[in-house]
This record gives C-alpha cells, structure tokens and sequence, in this order.
C-alpha cells in the first residue's frame, strides 16, 4: 500500500529535523508542572503518534532505521560513562539492599504477569521490555525494545503504558512517608546531617556545569569505538542481535577502570538524553494507533502487576531488614523510575543526605537492567 502522508518517507533530512523539533518539545515539556507529571518522553510519544496517525508523517521511513540502528546503541555508553560500581557500594548503604529487593518484586511480576496474562506472541519480548523498565528506566525500556526487536505498534503501547503506571507509583511513594501503615512497617530515620553539605555542593556543582565541546567530542568518539568494539564481539560470539549486552558490558568496564578521568567530562549524558528523546519521536511515529489500543489494556494491566509485585517486595523485605522508610521510598523510585525522579524526591523531603545515593542507585540501574531485561526475554521465549 503506497504511503499517502502530507511529507515523504525520501524527506529524509526534514524528517531527522522533524524528530530532533519533537525532541526538544520534550525537554521543553519536562520543565513545565504538566511535564514534571507526565514526562516529556509522553509528550513526544502523544504528539508523534497524532502526526503519522492523521497523516502528516510517514508511518515507515529509512531514517527511523537510523535511529534505531545507531542512536539507541549510541547512548548507552553516553549515559553509563559515569556509571563507577564502586562509588554505589561505597555510598549507598543500605539503600542498595533496598534495590535489590524491588528488582527482585520487579521481575517476580514479569514473570507472574507472563503466565497469567493474554500478552500475544510478543509476550517474552514484553517480559524483557518492562523489567528492564522498572530495574533502570525509560533508558533501558529503550534500549530492550531495540535489542529485541519489538513491534513499534507494541513499543508504543508499552511506553505509553509506562508512564500511565510509571507516574501514578511515583505520586504513591510520594506520600508513602506519610502513611500511617507504612511509618509502623519500617523505621523513620533522622536526617544525616553530616554529608549533606558536601552532597548538596556536589549536585550544584554539578547543575552548573556548562558543556564542553572537546569533551563531547571525545565522549561521542570514545562511544562510538565502543559501540563498533561491542558489536564486533556480539557477531564474534554468534549473538548479532544482542550487541546491547556486549555494548553495556565494554562501558561498565571502561567506566570502572577510568572513573577519575571520565568523571570530568561535560555534555555525555546530555547527548545521550537527546538521542533517547528522538528514538521515543521514532517510536511514536511508527505506532499505529489502531493496533494500540488493541493491546492497551492487557499491556496496562502487565506494568501495574510488576509494580504491585516491585512494591510489595520492596517494603516487606525491607521490613524483615528494619530499613528506614526514606531509604527505602527513594530506592524504590531509583529503581523503578531512574536517578532524575529519584534525586527529586528525595530534595522535595529535604533529605539532601540522599540525593548523592539516589543518582548512584539510578546509575547502576542503568547499568544492570539491560542485561535483565534481555535475559529475561531470551529464557521466557526458549531461545
């Protein structure tokens, strides 16, 4: 059937412009009230899907390969360069043991949600999608969804389904703290005052930090030799189609074996956030709505049982393990929802003493959930 949208599937170089326009939307968005409560990746998704759908943009077109064929790979070493393992074991207490916990309910769910839920023939590829999801975040959802090829229609109902659950858990641990049940299952800690003026320089510090062009190009250049060294050794190993895992492996390597050096550098993650906000424009334009909504409810129904089974985990085991309560609710936003929303949560409580811990947890998040996302999605699917 011969494409009859507004602009051609050839417009490649209006199209990139259109997907990089849709990306800045989305950082727009993030700093509005609604953004902060729907999140820009949404934003893009929504109005990328009105595009195609109403025919402005073409649903299929050679740049979206590009996108997913070289942007997605390319941002996670771009986000995991600072990803220094040791620094999480050093800083992070016992809020570590906390992620553990709500990994462990996070993948519990996929699997209790696999066996009792109508998911279609994609069923272990969604496994794999929404662990990795709600182990690191919307990073990893993409990169899984790349690694395993999931139907855009499919992709889009998940990211879609995401955010809808995603948002509503975080508007739950925000009042978590509060909650009479929940200040008798685990004890409230004092705030510790004695790290959190050294912490709170540190995240200003941080905040006004400008970019640096040498090091973007050194951090582009450096992610670009490690995303060709990890597909070498994926075809090398006979997996071709999990370079993801090899890519994730060589950074995390190269992360802990520089840590000094690649601490400094300026402008990688925020190249990689970018690259992420226009594979989400792809996703959205690729999506048919129609097939969408065909799946949306079971889809839905899947993250809110990951996230019930992530939560209840979380706050037992952490129960048995007398854990404090702030801990824990910002371990559990860590995890399930990455170091961004994490690191807010905790400064709106005025605990800045977790603010440092909150990004090192998100962080290695980000590290882990590629590996179990896809995992999981090979051994569910028999493969």
């Amino acid at each position: 059937m011969p494409d009859t949208s507004l602009i051609s599937p050839d417009s490649t170089l209006l199209l990139l412009g259109i997907l990089c326009l849709m990306a800045a939307f989305g950082f727009w968005l993030d700093k509005t009230r609604i953004g902060r409560n729907i999140s820009g990746a949404a934003g893009i998704l929504a109005v990328s899907m009105a595009l195609s759908n109403f025919g402005v943009l073409p649903k299929s077109a050679d740049v979206y390969g590009v996108v997913w064929g070289y942007l997605v790979p390319l941002s996670i070493p771009l986000l995991l360069l600072k990803a220094d393992l040791r620094r999480v074991i050093a800083e992070t207490k016992g809020m570590i043991v906390a992620f553990f916990l709500g990994a462990t309910g996070t993948t519990l769910g996929a699997l209790i949600g696999f066996s009792i839920l109508p998911l279609g023939e994609e069923a272990a590829k969604l496994a794999g999608v929404f662990s990795a999801t709600y182990i690191g975040g919307s990073m990893n959802m993409a990169a899984v969804i790349q690694s395993v090829d999931l139907t855009p229609s499919l992709a889009a109902a998940s990211i879609a389904a995401d955010n809808v659950v995603g948002v509503l858990y975080l508007s739950f641990l925000a009042i978590v703290p509060s909650l009479w049940f929940f200040r008798r299952l685990l004890p409230a800690a004092e705030i510790e005052e004695a790290n959190a003026p050294e912490q709170a320089t540190e995240q200003s510090d941080a905040a006004a930090s400008g970019l640096d062009l040498k090091h973007m190009a050194f951090a582009l250049g450096l992610s670009l030799v490690i995303c060709a060294l990890g597909e070498f050794l994926a075809v090398f190993a006979g997996l071709p189609g999990y370079s993801i895992m090899f890519v994730t492996a060589i950074t995390l390597l190269v992360a802990n074996l520089f840590p000094r050096h690649l601490k400094h550098l300026k402008g990688d993650y925020e190249i990689g956030l970018l690259f992420m906000y226009i594979f989400f424009a792809a996703i959205g334009i690729s999506a048919d709505i129609a097939a969408l909504l065909d799946k949306a409810f079971s889809i839905v129904l899947y993250a809110a049982i990951i996230v019930v089974c992530h939560a209840a985990v979380i706050f037992a085991g952490s129960h048995y393990f007398r854990l404090p309560l702030m801990e824990v609710v910002i371990a559990s936003n860590a995890c399930a929802s990455g170091p961004a929303s994490a690191a807010a949560l905790a400064a709106g409580k005025g605990r800045v003493d977790l603010v440092a811990p909150a990004v090192l947890l998100g962080v290695f998040g980000y590290a882990v959930a590629n590996f179990v996302g896809v995992t999981l999605s090979v051994w569910l699917s028999g493969g």
